[in-house]
């Protein structure tokens, strides 16, 4: 069902893409990424809120709030540009950033590729694993130990199911006997 709206509300609302439910960003990052929509010049794509404003708006600390406009900005739904001014006695002060929103398919194509290099180091990690198993289990240290004369062997660990050996054959002994 569609809510209809009377001419009186018009430009009164703004709507947020489905897609952005999908690309698991958590709800601080929708929370900040609809607040910037709603900021929006609609024709420019931009807008120009504070830390300070966004934070007392959608009820986040301002450090979370930043968090969050770097994750949106680092998946591609906006570019952030640092802004900064001169005041009357020439002193030059940091301004509000300008946030430009992203169409939401850049977003969509940049989450898509980063699925697919993850699943190709996932592949990887698999071959090289596979490889291995075949190769059967060399110790690191076993083609320089043999290199050697003599050809000292190295402990397999085999006796201690836990691979962990004591470290001196002494028993222990408590404060009180060891005097």
């Amino acid at each position: 069902m569609v809510p209809v709206f009377s001419r009186k509300h018009t430009g009164k609302f703004f709507s947020l893409p489905n897609e952005i439910f999908s690309l698991d960003l958590g709800h601080g990052a929708i929370t900040v990424y609809a607040y910037l929509l709603y900021c929006e010049d609609r024709s420019s794509h931009q807008c120009h809120p504070s830390y300070n404003t966004i934070s007392a708006t959608v009820g986040l600390a301002v450090n979370t709030v930043m968090k969050h406009i770097a994750k949106l900005e680092d998946r591609q739904f906006i570019t952030v540009e640092h802004t900064s001014y001169f005041d009357r006695q020439g002193m030059k002060w940091n301004g509000n950033n300008c946030y430009t929103i992203l169409p939401i398919q850049e977003a969509v194509d940049h989450s898509y590729e980063r699925q697919m290099v993850k699943l190709e180091e996932v592949t990887e990690r698999q071959r090289v694993a596979e490889e291995l198993q075949k190769q059967g289990r060399v110790r690191p240290c076993e083609p320089l130990c043999a290199a050697l004369p003599g050809a000292a062997r190295t402990d397999t660990g085999q006796a201690y199911s836990n691979g962990f050996r004591p470290i001196s054959e002494e028993p222990t002994r408590t404060k009180v006997e060891a005097g």
